[in-house]
């Protein structure tokens, strides 16, 4: 009997470092004295895991594992020089955009070649 590895648990924690990056994109400084909320930079960053979160139950392993990684790496790559590298009030508009085109490009894609036969609609 061969047994498959469930790579849910690490899909679970891919959500949970995408919501970390997405906290910590949209806290950025108000001022000397704290920090400020933005809700559009938490969302727009946060979009991508929300949407991966819809795919994990109907995903196969490698497929889940690599969408994954592939989505928080975009994201990571993206955050990292906008937030604290070269923060500038993010008036490129980048962050709003291309975490969810990431999303667009890389989970259809990974949905339709790694989908699970079992699904009903699944040829």
């Amino acid at each position: 009997m061969t047994q498959t590895l469930d790579y849910r648990p690490a899909a679970y924690l891919i959500v949970l470092l995408g919501l970390g990056g997405a906290a910590a994109a949209s806290l950025v400084p108000f001022y000397t004295a704290g920090y400020l909320l933005e809700p559009g930079v938490l969302l727009a960053v946060l979009m991508p895991f929300l949407l991966y979160g819809l795919f994990i139950e109907s995903l196969r392993g490698p497929w889940l594992l690599a969408s994954g990684l592939l989505l928080l790496v975009a994201s990571l790559a993206l955050v990292v020089p906008e937030r604290y590298l070269h923060y500038n009030g993010y008036t490129d508009d980048m962050i709003y955009w291309v975490p969810t085109l990431a999303a667009a490009i890389v989970l259809p894609i990974a949905y339709g070649l790694g989908r699970r036969k079992d699904d009903p609609g699944a040829p």
